[in-house]
């Protein structure tokens, strides 16, 4: 499948209004559940999301990297605009990205959030569609988003969203984080549905 420039660089925009809502409300239970709201945009319009399709097999690895980087292009327009016009959020999204200066936490939180959006965007194997924005997946998107808001997991297009926001950002952050959600969304998946590897084989 070949990524959409567009619709890519508008779920980067979709999750960059998840962390200007997550800061106004000042974080917590409501800025995780506000925050919902951006993937559930994400989902229901079909926009193209690294973190929730990194594993997909009908995306080239090009088409994977592209997406990201217009992912992170439109999270970062959209939260240096924020900075301009709610300058009362730069602050918190400063102290917000400064405490990603560990890499090795930094590759860890990236990895749990990357499991947390796997388990939010994937369909469970019981259900036979996935409609793109019926009501069955909200509770999957709501309480993926709120497990890695609330465990301070490393969201690789949020952080380029606070960044922007905040204005600075250690320049290995961002490819760091997005390492880890990759990793973290193919080691979930691989533990949940190992056969849909290539090297497991179907089952019979």
């Amino acid at each position: 499948m070949k990524t959409s420039l567009a619709r890519s660089a508008a779920a980067g925009i979709l999750i960059c209004m998840g962390c200007i809502v997550n800061l106004k409300v000042g974080g917590g239970i409501p800025g995780a559940l506000l925050f919902s709201a951006g993937l559930w945009f994400v989902v229901g319009f079909d926009a193209e999301l690294f973190t929730g399709r990194v594993t997909r097999e009908d995306y080239a690895l090009l088409q994977k990297l592209i997406m990201l980087c217009m992912n992170l292009v439109g999270a970062g327009i959209c939260g240096l605009l924020a900075s301009l016009f709610l300058p009362e959020i730069l602050p918190l999204a400063g102290n917000l990205t400064a405490a990603y200066a560990d890499p090795l936490k930094v590759l860890w939180q990236a990895l749990m959030c990357g499991v947390c959006m796997y388990l939010a965007t994937a369909w469970p194997p019981s259900a036979k569609s996935a409609p793109a924005g019926g009501l069955e997946r909200f509770p999957y998107i709501v309480y993926g988003v709120s497990l890695f808001i609330l465990s301070s997991y490393g969201h690789s297009i949020a952080l380029a969203g606070y960044a922007a926001i905040g204005r600075g950002i250690a320049w290995w952050v961002l490819p760091l984080a997005a390492l880890g959600n990759g990793l973290g969304s193919y080691l979930i998946k691989w533990l949940l549905k190992p056969d849909t590897f290539p090297w497991r084989g179907k089952k019979a």
